[in-house]
């Protein structure tokens, strides 16, 4: 269940975070669950969620889908406080899970229990390329999707200029406007057009009739959703060189400078070669078979370690 109140502005968030603490064992208490899976961050949801698992005789399970003293605070006291939550709830919980490796061996290091990863999943695109789809946006070139969540260390911005460099190829940027239109805006070069955010079925057809995906970013060590998006639509796509990417994608995506624009748009010049992107078509659908075994193996792991005494 999502639980949401006074969502947004940040000098809520002591009144939002208290509020939402209260409601969590309130539901919990009522529904009387025997497992609960819950998101780290914010620890407070998990902190709640621990109350009521330590009086109903509960199993909790901890999503640590970021560290949050680790990847979002930095060098800060309130680092430092969220830090011991963190390290307190993992130990406290029957088990932890994190969406990659990296932040598996992190938990691990600071007394976690039961630490399993599961990595993100997408089912495969059920939709077929649509040629009229196509034509809204380029009727004889190369189409690019590029999709953010709109954190300030995407680099959109980057993304546009190495597009800006290949006429051939068209961008289509994708995202909430209220995070990404002052961004953008009027700035836009002229083969590269922001969409808003799609409605599910329109931004399915999209990334099905997408010739390639762009995803360049410096967030720390994130393993965007987005990736998996474009393996389970068989994306050729161009990403920001990070430890996380590699050592789940390997050599199935194209990798990048994220501080580099030239480097960047000397990747997109490769994959407006069609012999190319086939390659790397062939490679990112090879790796989507695989990351559905990888995760059909991984929840089976968690079945049982919840399943057993």
């Amino acid at each position: 269940m999502t639980i949401t109140f006074l969502y947004g502005p940040r000098y809520l968030a002591p009144l939002r975070y208290l509020v939402l603490f209260l409601r969590t064992l309130f539901l919990l208490s009522t529904k009387g669950p025997e497992v609960v899976y819950a998101q780290n961050p914010p620890v407070f949801c998990p902190l709640a969620c621990l109350f009521y698992c330590r009086a109903a005789k509960a199993r909790l399970v901890i999503d640590h889908h970021s560290i949050w003293s680790v990847k979002t605070l930095g060098n800060s006291p309130v680092s430092t406080v969220i830090g011991m939550l963190e390290r307190f709830v993992a130990r406290a919980a029957h088990a932890n899970t994190a969406p990659h490796a990296v932040w598996g061996r992190m938990l691990v290091e600071v007394g976690a229990r039961n630490v399993g990863v599961i990595h993100d999943f997408v089912k495969k695109n059920p939709h077929a390329r649509d040629e009229s789809l196509r034509e809204r946006y380029s009727r004889d070139g190369i189409i690019a999707i590029a999709s953010h969540g709109g954190h300030p260390l995407e680099r959109i911005e980057e993304e546009a200029a190495a597009v800006a460099l290949n006429s051939s190829v068209t961008l289509l940027v994708t995202g909430p406007p209220e995070k990404l239109s002052h961004r953008i805006g009027e700035r836009l070069p002229a083969n590269v057009r922001y969409l808003g955010l799609l409605e599910r079925e329109e931004y399915e057809k999209l990334k099905a009739s997408a010739d390639f995906a762009v995803n360049v970013t410096d967030e720390p060590y994130t393993l965007s959703h987005v990736l998996f998006e474009y393996a389970a639509s068989s994306l050729p796509t161009i990403s920001s060189r990070q430890e996380v990417v590699e050592e789940i994608f390997g050599d199935s995506l194209l990798y990048a400078d994220s501080s580099d624009p030239a480097d960047v748009a000397e990747r997109v010049k490769q994959f407006a070669n069609d012999e190319i992107r086939r390659q790397y078509r062939s490679l990112i659908q090879s790796k989507f078979e695989e990351l559905a075994k990888l995760r059909s193996g991984e929840l089976q792991a968690l079945r049982r370690l919840l399943s057993s005494p």
